[in-house]
């Protein structure tokens, strides 16, 4: 069976170039079908951030590595644990491994993975081919509903597609936080192959 691994990221700036990962969440789904929720967040160099994007992900409200660390794993329940960046990267490579990524664009996040990952010596460990849950609901929109797709030649939004599976998009609250994010795609993913809801 296939490995499942839903993924977001919060990044300081829109190009890898310029700006770092600070917040990565991946929720695994094993051969068993559970899954398994991981969150960290990485200090970042800050100093080519690009405020818009510190913005978009709320990072100066929700950054939570205290001074001195370099990153912590975020658990469900109880204070964050101290994560070392080797040990942080071991276990992010151990969430990813022969995972397809999917999310709501994935490229996206791969490039910042990439960089990250590659940065240190590290290898990729996912499958070559994301899958990008707008696309995916986009092709299962137009299989259903193709005059109500056709209606319309601008770029469909991400948050109308997921409306139109049954799945309410996060809110303000949540939209922009790597968990929340993954926990969407997730949602789309299973909206639309479990059957949908047209």
């Amino acid at each position: 069976m296939t490995i499942l691994t839903f993924v977001d990221t919060e990044t300081t700036h829109l190009d890898p170039r310029h700006g770092d990962a600070w917040e990565i969440a991946v929720i695994r789904r094993n051969e068993d079908g559970v899954d398994t929720e991981y969150l960290w967040q990485v200090r970042p160099d800050l100093a080519t951030a690009d405020p818009e994007s510190l913005k978009i992900g709320r990072f100066e409200e929700r950054f939570a590595v205290p001074d001195g660390w370099d990153a912590i794993e975020v658990l469900p329940s109880g204070p964050p644990m101290r994560e070392n960046f080797p040990a942080m990267l071991f276990d992010l490579q151990d969430a990813l491994q022969r995972g397809v990524l999917i999310g709501s664009n994935p490229g996206f996040d791969v490039a910042f993975l990439t960089k990250l990952l590659q940065a240190h010596g590290r290898k990729l460990p996912w499958h070559y081919r994301p899958i990008d849950i707008a696309t995916l609901a986009a092709g299962f929109m137009w299989a259903q509903e193709p005059e109500l797709m056709a209606k319309d030649t601008k770029p469909i939004s991400s948050r109308w597609l997921s409306r139109q599976v049954g799945v309410e998009p996060p809110g303000d609250d949540v939209a922009h936080t790597a968990l929340g994010d993954a926990r969407w795609a997730r949602d789309v993913y299973d909206a639309i192959t479990r059957g949908g809801t047209r």
